[in-house]
């Protein structure tokens, strides 16, 4: 059944160039104010210049901002994080942007997810609790973010509850501020996020997850609020943009894509983007590797067959399964770099994309 269903909802695309006309990108045409582009890994060649193709098929409807998968304290001033700016992709998409007039922000906790101090030396030297925050922050943060929370779970109780403490004290005194300044403010709240993903790594609780998706989450919101007249287009992996929980051995998470799901409604399109073959980004310990994490290309296998690529033709193009949701033998899983994340597909996404052949970006690739 969803195989004939794929077969008569298939729409092909031409191309994943910037630069192409957009006749083929009918099917991707939305009136939602918040469209999330997703990918099955970062740093893959072909997905950053199709991310880059929609958005300016979406910006030739009205005003867009768009909200990257990186640190939102560092975006302020226009940098990146999480290696996404390292790509010459990203950087021709950057320059189109500016030369657009399309906003920029970051979604995300700063420093990679593994500091907090990038927030916190943005915040002017006066603020109450900075300079203690910082003090105690560097004596357990690194650039790398494994070495961060096991530093952090090595500390004593009493020194973690005091950088909570100090956490909450400087979210109450930005919010007490009149006039308060917004921006200042969706950072310090970034901050109690980042000090909670820090205690949920310390617990190893579903909050480690969690708190850095609800801070994405929340970002969209604070740029809903901002730009009221304008598209927000997000680009983020897959497990981040997705419609519904995420379950993992004994918890379920909510990702960003839930929130705002939930919140938004049909004002949120989630598009799916995934390969059916090629090299993809991966993972692997490493304890030789910065922060025992090494990443390497591998070849992807054949798609698993319950799999969403399973069901998709061997070529670019993009089917809608929303109509197909209630199907009994919808695709019970997506591609994540070179594994699956397990979960209703249908359920999870409005749109897949299917790109037949993927590849390392330059920054991995050398």
């Amino acid at each position: 059944m969803f195989a004939a269903y794929v077969t008569d909802n298939f729409h092909p695309l031409r191309t994943v160039d910037p630069g192409a006309p957009f006749d083929d990108l009918a099917p991707l045409r939305t009136d939602a104010r918040v469209v999330a582009i997703g990918e099955s890994a970062h740093w893959v060649r072909e997905y950053t210049l199709l991310r880059h193709r929609l958005l300016r098929f979406l910006a030739s409807q009205g005003p867009v901002v768009f909200a990257l998968e990186s640190g939102f304290s560092e975006g302020q001033s226009q940098e990146l994080t999480n290696r996404m700016g390292e790509s010459s992709g990203m950087r021709d998409q950057l320059a189109w942007m500016r030369s657009a007039g399309v906003g920029y922000a970051g979604l995300d906790l700063p420093g990679s997810s593994a500091s907090a101090l990038p927030t916190l030396r943005r915040l002017p030297t006066d603020t109450p609790y900075v300079e203690e925050l910082i003090v105690r922050s560097e004596k357990f943060t690194s650039e790398h973010a494994l070495h961060t929370y096991a530093a952090y779970a090595a500390l004593d109780q009493p020194d973690r509850d005091a950088l909570t403490a100090l956490w909450a004290s400087l979210a109450t005194w930005a919010d007490t501020q009149v006039p308060g300044d917004p921006v200042l403010r969706h950072e310090v709240r970034l901050g109690v996020l980042f000090d909670q993903m820090l205690r949920g790594h310390a617990a190893r609780s579903a909050l480690a997850a969690t708190a850095r998706d609800r801070a994405m989450a929340e970002t969209v919101f604070w740029l809903l609020d901002r730009h009221p007249d304008a598209r927000i287009v997000i680009g983020a992996a897959n497990g981040h943009i997705q419609r519904t929980p995420v379950s993992f051995p004994g918890m379920q998470v909510s990702p960003a894509g839930h929130h705002l799901s939930s919140e938004l409604g049909s004002q949120y399109l989630a598009v799916g983007v995934t390969a059916l073959a090629g090299r993809t980004p991966a993972r692997g310990p490493d304890p030789s590797a910065p922060g025992g994490v090494t990443v390497t290309a591998v070849d992807l296998e054949p798609p698993r067959a319950d799999s969403i690529e399973a069901f998709l033709p061997a070529e670019l193009g993009v089917v809608d399964v929303r109509a197909a949701r209630e199907l009994p033998d919808a695709p019970t899983a997506i591609r994540v770099q070179n594994s699956y994340l397990e979960g209703p597909v249908a359920e999870a996404y409005d749109l897949v994309v299917g790109v037949p052949s993927i590849s390392v970006s330059d920054q991995l690739a050398g």
